[in-house]
């Protein structure tokens, strides 16, 4: 199995762009207040160092996955222990994915639909795509990665004419740097995403070309959510923005042409699907081939059967969208998976790396 760098460019923006918009701007409004795109923005660089310390990681072990390389690194039993820890990141983060999707569709499209319903439903694409290999979802996010790209480009366009340059000021002077970059931090959780890097690195098919694709996928969804941010800010101001749990279909909504050209939430709605399912996919890609991997399975294939019912039975734990959106975010991702999972270990390996490679 192997793919492009330019397949790789649109799988991690296409995976990164749609829950980052729909599930990050408010926390950072509401931290932040009106220079919350200035913390989206500091989110963008933690997102892109992030990308690079993996990209120069999996460099030095073309071809080999996080699987394959971390018992080089750190021996057989540590070795074990740290996979195990990143396999808690990449199984509880898939169901929250698939909770939070569900609870979205619940609350604007399917308000009658069961939960279990919506979770099934994207979870059976995403084994499809799977069982295919990594290859099929590199194909097609190289399709839909534009569309995903123009339907959220476009809308933000339309919305310039609604701008009150009012409702950015004061810049900085309210809220400070710790403010701000206390603001960065649930963007830059959604961001950190991009340590799937870690394994899909390892089916590049020219691993010297990987990094500037990862680089620029990166950089491209945390800036399309810095210019969300500053739109949304900008039209709504962070006191009415602050209490919106969903500012970016908001800000969609508000957006009218002579009271014809109007109604594109629903037209969002497909375009954030989309992001979802290359996200779904993605994680449950990682999640299939290191757990057979990890078990020395060479008919990795076989492992969706365990990892398909174990991910519906976590995304069925958290009761309601203050469990799934809120709680986990905050009590669980931006205390302890992203200084640990995203950051510290990233770093110690790389570093270990380049010791033993000298």
């Amino acid at each position: 199995m192997r793919i492009s760098g330019k397949q790789l460019f649109w799988m991690i923006l296409t995976m990164q762009l749609g829950m980052t918009l729909l599930l990050t701007i408010n926390p950072a409004i509401q931290t932040a207040k009106q220079d919350a795109w200035l913390s989206t923005v500091c989110a963008t660089g933690i997102g892109v160092f992030i990308a690079f310390v993996c990209s120069r990681l999996s460099q030095l072990y073309p071809g080999q996955t996080l699987i394959d390389f971390c018992k080089s690194l750190f021996g057989r039993y540590i070795g074990y222990l740290v996979i195990f820890v990143y396999f808690i990141l990449w199984y509880s983060v898939l169901a929250i994915i698939l909770r939070q999707y569900s609870e979205f569709i619940a609350a604007t499209i399917l308000p009658r639909t069961p939960i279990i319903v919506s979770i099934l439903g994207m979870l059976l694409v995403a084994v499809y795509v799977t069982f295919s290999g990594i290859e099929v979802i590199a194909r097609c996010c190289e399709i839909l990665g534009p569309i995903t790209l123009l339907g959220i480009a476009i809308p933000l366009l339309l919305s310039l004419k609604n701008i009150h340059v009012s409702n950015l000021l004061p810049i900085y002077v309210d809220a400070g740097a710790m403010t701000i970059l206390k603001g960065a931090l649930p963007t830059s959780t959604f961001l950190g995403d991009c340590i799937l890097l870690l394994v899909v690195m390892g089916f590049i098919a020219k691993p010297k070309t990987g990094m500037k694709p990862a680089l620029l996928g990166v950089a491209a969804a945390g800036l399309l959510t810095s210019v969300s941010t500053f739109l949304i800010v900008s039209v709504f101001g962070y006191r009415s923005a602050s209490g919106q749990t969903y500012p970016y279909f908001n800000l969609i909504r508000y957006i009218s042409y002579f009271n014809f050209f109007q109604n594109l939430d629903s037209f969002v709605i497909a375009i954030w699907i989309i992001s979802v399912f290359t996200k779904v996919s993605l994680y449950f890609f990682v999640c299939t081939y290191g757990t057979a991997q990890c078990f020395g399975l060479q008919k990795w294939r076989r492992m969706i059967w365990f990892v398909a019912p174990m991910v519906v039975l976590l995304a069925l734990i958290p009761r309601d969208f203050m469990d799934s959106s809120v709680f986990f975010p905050q009590k669980i991702a931006i205390p302890y998976m992203f200084p640990l999972q995203m950051l510290s270990l990233p770093l110690l390996m790389w570093g270990i790396a380049k010791w033993k490679h000298k």
